[in-house]
């Protein structure tokens, strides 16, 4: 049997240079193996990236009557402990990675531009990740309704694409806690409502916040999901006709002011005069300027008993896996002409050397060490 590509989903990354994310992987979450053998779809995984085939022929159709509500759902694996340190994120107050996980589906249009092409995109590549910050909630939980005008509500959770009421029920009496069992369901996101009050909606999963990074869900359309889908979210239209769709994650990378420490460890260098300067070609992105300005700081700094001249960035950089990407060159010349110009190959900022900024105290500084 031949197979064709029915979407694929890829994690994008600005710390890989716009490629693929290689620190992160996707896997079939809870109940997800058993839709695509349902359906003779096969899975396949690369570092970043993931995609499901189609058969190309089947005698039994089963694309045409594809009627599912459940989306394809893929647990985002984190391989990488300095993933959350060079990645702009932003978990605001939803809470730490003990309780919660970063989810992404394709349930709005969100076409943008992004690392040089339109992409079908998963996240607003505009805003931080807060939106996507989810709590994760066991099979089995208590919620006790915190407004006195709930009580004697029912407390119902919806599927978040139709609405549907797939589980409710209310409290025994005034004030008690209502004990939700969600046990029937598949993992996934899922809203509550109480009343005409709409709850924070929450990830449902058998496993641990702490046991997952993020996740992904996918809806390929067909006779129940279409009419709630935008066609461009679409694998398969209600006629049940598949069109190959590619799903994006975009990441950004941290920015952080770098600083370097510039230590002659023969003591024989005096940098006190001299200026540093970064030059970008083909910026990566609209707010970086192409000259970047380090400030030489007035008074040296001591390092393990030598002198260090430390010169600062004065616009944010984005951390690099490799600054290749940002085709970075930094200069070092006396302050008066440029007589003794020397344009160094300086080590680029590593997500391991973060620190407040002493300069800018709600910033993250990269804190850079050269000995020349």
């Amino acid at each position: 049997m031949s197979y064709s590509t029915l979407f694929r989903v890829e994690c994008l990354h600005g710390y890989f240079g716009g490629g693929l994310c290689q620190s992160l992987s996707l896997h079939p979450a809870g109940g997800c193996e058993a839709l695509l053998a349902r359906y003779q779809l096969l899975f396949r995984s690369n570092p970043g990236c993931c995609t499901v085939y189609a058969p190309s022929q089947s005698p039994l159709d089963l694309l045409r009557r594809f009627d599912e509500t459940v989306p394809f759902t893929f647990s985002l694996k984190n391989n990488d402990p300095l993933l959350e340190s060079y990645t702009d994120l932003d978990r605001g107050a939803a809470g730490g990675p003990a309780d919660t996980l970063f989810h992404f589906d394709n349930a709005i249009d969100r076409q943008g531009e992004v690392f040089g092409a339109t992409r079908q995109l998963l996240n607003d590549s505009s805003t931080h990740l807060t939106d996507a910050v989810l709590p994760v909630m066991p099979p089995v939980f208590d919620y006790l309704p915190k407004d006195s005008a709930a009580s004697g509500q029912s407390l119902e959770v919806r599927d978040p694409l139709s609405g549907q009421i797939v589980w409710q029920d209310s409290a025994s009496a005034p004030s008690a806690p209502i004990r939700v069992d969600l046990n029937g369901l598949l993992e996934g996101r899922y809203n509550r409502t109480m009343g005409k009050i709409n709850l924070k909606p929450f990830y449902f999963s058998k496993r641990p916040a702490a046991q997952q990074w993020g996740a992904v869900s996918i809806y390929i359309g067909g006779q129940r999901q279409s009419p709630y889908l935008p066609v461009p979210c679409q694998s398969i239209d209600l006629a049940g006709t598949a069109t190959q769709r590619t799903f994006t994650l975009a990441l950004e990378s941290r920015k952080t002011y770098w600083r370097y420490y510039m230590i002659d460890p023969a003591g024989k260098q005096d940098f006190g005069s001299y200026e540093l300067t970064g030059t970008l070609r083909n910026p990566p992105s609209r707010n970086l300027p192409p000259e970047i300005e380090f400030l030489r700081m007035a008074e040296p700094a001591t390092v393990d008993g030598r002198t260090a001249w430390v010169f600062e960035a004065q616009t944010p950089l984005p951390l690099l896996h490799s600054p290749s990407s940002l085709h970075l060159t930094l200069t070092l010349r006396p302050a008066k002409g440029k007589r003794g110009e020397r344009t160094l190959a300086l080590p680029f900022a590593q997500a391991s050397g973060l620190v407040r900024s002493p300069s800018q105290p709600q910033s993250w500084c990269s804190e850079v060490f050269v000995y020349v």
